[in-house]
């Protein structure tokens, strides 16, 4: 019996689409927040002091982003019930690899948001010694997030995930799994060169960074494809 989620092609590619408008306006407003600086991304601390306006930007940039990864819920859900026929241990475990993915990132965005703006509203008003302790707790909320969660750990899920989908739809679906083969390799091709560097995702410091980074793009493409297929009814 085919699982209900199967037959709601439209739905899965609204969410794939979804997940990609809600992806760019996060990496626009996140940014800005940093006044599109890459060396002061690379230091969260630094924006301490910036005031209510900057405040706001990270508040919305981290809400948003958080909202960008729960409708991959939805995707990861729709090729579990699509391939569980295939190997239906190997997809339960990348099925839980996805969901891990979408916890991780979101959490990371929700902690941001509720966190790092409250640090700045409060730095103007606050004594010396608690703006001493803003600015370093807000580096290390930043760090936390922005290369321990979003750079490192939940590029792997997702990585294995991709990986996984790729191998699993490769006698249907070929240059979709080959795309989705190619993005998971660079996410943990990346999730590899940040958690043993340490800088952000935008911290390019040579050509090997932008050679491991940019596949990166390729994320939004594979979601634009499959939104693309699932109308076409494929």
């Amino acid at each position: 019996m085919t699982h209900p989620i199967g037959e709601r092609r439209p739905s899965v590619a609204a969410a794939a689409v979804l997940s990609i408008v809600l992806g760019i306006a996060a990496s626009i407003l996140l940014p800005a927040a940093y006044g599109f600086d890459i060396q002061a991304i690379a230091h969260p601390g630094s924006i301490v002091d910036k005031g209510q306006g900057v405040a706001e930007l990270l508040r919305w940039g981290a809400l948003l982003d958080m909202a960008s990864y729960l409708p991959m819920a939805v995707v990861v859900v729709y090729f579990h019930y699509r391939l569980r026929a295939r190997n239906p241990e190997l997809i339960t475990l990348f099925t839980a690899s996805g969901l891990a993915y979408v916890l991780i990132g979101s959490m990371a965005g929700v902690l941001l948001a509720t966190v790092g703006p409250p640090l700045i509203e409060g730095y103007a008003t606050a004594s010396a010694g608690a703006q001493d302790a803003a600015r370093v707790t807000l580096e290390a909320l930043g760090n936390a997030a922005l290369i321990g969660l979003w750079g490192t750990l939940e590029l792997i899920f997702i990585g294995f995930w991709f990986i996984g989908i790729g191998w699993l739809m490769r006698s249907d679906w070929r240059r979709f799994a080959v795309l989705s083969t190619v993005v998971g390799v660079a996410l943990l091709a990346t999730s590899l060169r940040t958690g043993l560097t340490g800088r952000t995702l935008v911290e390019i410091n040579g050509p090997l960074d932008l050679v491991v980074t940019a596949p990166l793009g390729l994320f939004f493409v594979w979601e634009l494809w499959l939104a693309m297929r699932l109308l076409r009814g494929a």
